[in-house]
């Protein structure tokens, strides 16, 4: 998953988020995750559950450099 140049314009706050995620099997749109977790490299990995199809799925965000 890569950030996008999306904006988010929630409660007046305006940050980069990724797109949405979809899920693999069925395509649906994927709200939010079951669980996320911070991984000592940096990663943030996220555990998906899909409501239409009820599989599960995970992506991953690699920490960038600035």
């Amino acid at each position: 998953m890569q950030f996008d140049s999306e904006r988010s314009e929630i409660s007046g706050f305006s940050h980069c988020f990724a797109p949405p995620t979809r899920c693999p099997y069925c395509d649906d749109r994927l709200i939010a995750p079951e669980v996320s977790e911070f991984v000592d490299s940096g990663e943030i990995r996220h555990h998906w559950t899909c409501e239409a199809c009820r599989r599960e799925s995970h992506t991953s965000i690699e920490p960038v450099a600035q």
